[in-house]
């Protein structure tokens, strides 16, 4: 008989932004609160694999302050300790961060907010009673456990509970990487490389526009932001390509010349992200070899760098990274979906074959090498908002830089509350970025969208353990009123008055 170790209100599977968001949210809304992740450190991929820049959701164009509340009070106690760069608050900034402090910034955040974590804790599976989660079954180190609750989110990357529990889902095709740090890194002389050379810088990749941006970055914010897959367009990757220098392939290891390079000023550290790996399983055999090849990976990678570019003539490899950052696999189909132009759709909708040869779907939206008409986002280029009575969070619109020249807007997208509710099983939000309802899968991942996601699914859970209801059926005002309180940010306040939530 398994042993039941633990009764909450609220069960939280999964320890990364998401997680971190959701805990916080339903501690705020006042829940009792039970945070389980396997690793023994807070942060997810985020901190496991040293993804040490988070993508700017927080400004518009204009300079509007549109994504609040967790994600926002995490990013300013970071620039507090000067974990994270201090000069952010720019619509094309990289919100770079130190990894490692990111761990102990969530600590504290967890131990103020009277959030239980139990680390090195595993959700196995859901505990149903008929087609409603009441729990979890865990792996702890004492053997196996059962934590009763009377609401669960699922935060743990792959949407493990939804799928467990037979809630519909879908699989993308995606990418993993391994990431790297070296150390002993002169960040200035890369920089003055592309200062005698600003023709090679790679062009509207990744959410950095061309060299000017690059220079100014670097210059008036201190932070040096290569873009990711900017190699594949660096004549120092191609031309040792061309000449048979460098590989670009490993087995199913690709894009070795991704060379993604992330540094802050008054360090001698640089982390590295530099290759990928397709996702078309999770078999853990599948897994295994692929980190195995990553790691000899990166020292092929680390090898080249350090005998070709400049400012890294003296570096070593410090730190590899303790996992495969797996970006997207599992999502659920939820109430609703949202689509490639951040509008919300209802219904099934249709993803890639995760099974065909070289689709990489990810990769390919990222190098603005698709015209599916599923995944390529449209050229338009209105300033209008776009709106969802469900809101539980805002973010800059984006922009189709190809078509528009431009990668945020002025406008904001309202990120609404029914692509966290998978289908079929009840008292379940899913809220991790990367298995939320939206195709491309990758439309949400992001870690400050992580939080935000997190923080309306814990406030909800909340309520709905308060009032002994399904969380499908909390009243979406109730909610979004709990959320204002908490400091999200839901629109305008015209937008306020209209939705009939004003504070």
């Amino acid at each position: 008989m398994i042993r039941e170790i633990a009764r909450t209100e609220v069960l939280v599977c999964g320890g990364g932004c998401a997680g971190c968001g959701a805990a916080l949210g339903a501690a705020k809304a006042g829940a009792q609160v039970i945070l389980l992740e396997r690793n023994n450190f807070l942060g997810g991929i985020a901190a496991s694999s040293m993804i040490s820049n988070l993508y700017n959701h927080f400004i518009t164009k204009d300079g509007r302050m549109v994504m609040k509340g967790a994600a926002l009070e995490w990013m300013e106690r970071m620039e507090k300790k000067q974990a994270a760069t201090s000069k952010w608050r720019f619509p094309d900034g990289r919100l770079v961060h130190d990894p490692e402090q990111m761990k102990v910034t969530f600590d504290e955040m967890m131990e103020e907010a009277g959030v239980s974590v139990l680390f090195g804790t595993m959700a196995l599976e859901p505990y149903l009673e008929g087609n409603r989660i009441c729990g979890a079954y865990v792996n702890t180190p004492e053997g196996k456990g059962l934590i009763r609750a009377e609401q669960v989110v699922d935060t743990t990357g792959e949407c493990d509970m939804a799928w467990k529990a037979e809630a519909p889902t879908r699989y993308a095709c995606g990418m993993a990487t391994l990431t790297f740090k070296f150390a002993n890194v002169d960040l200035e002389a890369l920089y003055l490389h592309f200062k005698k050379h600003p023709d090679t810088f790679p062009i509207g990749i990744d959410a950095m526009k061309n060299f000017q941006e690059f220079e100014e970055v670097w210059r008036k914010r201190d932070v040096l932001y290569f873009p990711h897959s900017g190699g594949e367009d660096w004549d120092l990757f191609q031309d040792a390509i061309a000449q048979g220098r460098f590989r670009k392939e490993m087995g199913e290891i690709f894009s070795m010349d991704s060379c993604c390079i992330i540094g802050m000023k008054g360090s001698d550290t640089a982390v590295i992200n530099s290759q990928m790996w397709r996702i078309r399983s999770l078999d853990p055999e599948v897994l295994s070899d692929a980190e195995a090849n990553a790691h000899e990976a990166v020292y092929y990678v680390a090898d080249f760098m350090v005998r070709n570019i400049p400012g890294f003539e003296h570096a070593y490899v410090a730190q590899v990274s303790d996992e495969l950052a797996l970006r997207v696999s599992r999502g659920i189909e939820g109430r609703e979906t949202f689509d490639k132009d951040e509008k919300t759709v209802s219904g099934k909708m249709e993803s890639d074959d995760p099974t065909a040869n070289g689709t990489d779907i990810e990769y390919n939206i990222l190098r603005n090498l698709t015209s599916d008409p599923r995944y390529a986002k449209s050229g338009e280029a209105a300033e209008e908002n776009i709106y969802a009575e469900d809101v539980i969070a805002c973010r800059p619109k984006q922009m189709n830089f190809k078509l528009t020249g431009e990668f945020v807007s002025n406008a904001t997208v309202d990120i609404p509350f029914g692509v966290m509710l998978p289908e079929g099983v009840e008292n379940l939000l899913v809220a991790s970025g990367k298995s939320v309802s939206a195709i491309p899968q990758t439309m949400l991942r992001y870690q400050s969208a992580g939080m935000s996601l997190g923080q309306a699914a814990g406030a909800a859970a909340a309520l709905a353990a308060r009032e002994g209801i399904l969380v499908r059926d909390i009243p979406i005002r109730k909610l979004q009123r709990e959320l204002l309180g908490q400091n999200v940010y839901l629109g305008t306040p015209e937008r306020l008055e209209e939705l009939g939530i004003t504070q």
